[in-house]
């Protein structure tokens, strides 16, 4: 009986390894498909908040400080 469970075990754990594996994809698809529908329910709603509420556009900010006219500085 003990000389057959040792025939036996590495075919349980390559079993068990593919189901785990095969369980590992079905997760990671599903994730990918959740992730896809967040991601196009966010465009969907930026996108008609962009339509129905421009953004404002902002003003020019005035240029602050003292402008050197000169070449003084730079070497010849």
């Amino acid at each position: 009986m003990q000389k057959l469970l040792n025939r036996l075990a590495p075919f349980f754990f390559i079993g068990i390894a593919l189901v785990a594996f095969a369980f590992g994809i079905i997760l990671l698809s599903y994730l990918f498909l959740i992730g896809a529908l967040v991601g196009l329910l966010l465009f969907i709603v930026t996108s008609l908040r962009n339509r129905f509420f421009p953004p404002k556009k902002p003003a020019k900010p005035k240029r602050q400080g003292r402008i050197i006219d000169s070449d003084d500085w730079r070497k010849l």
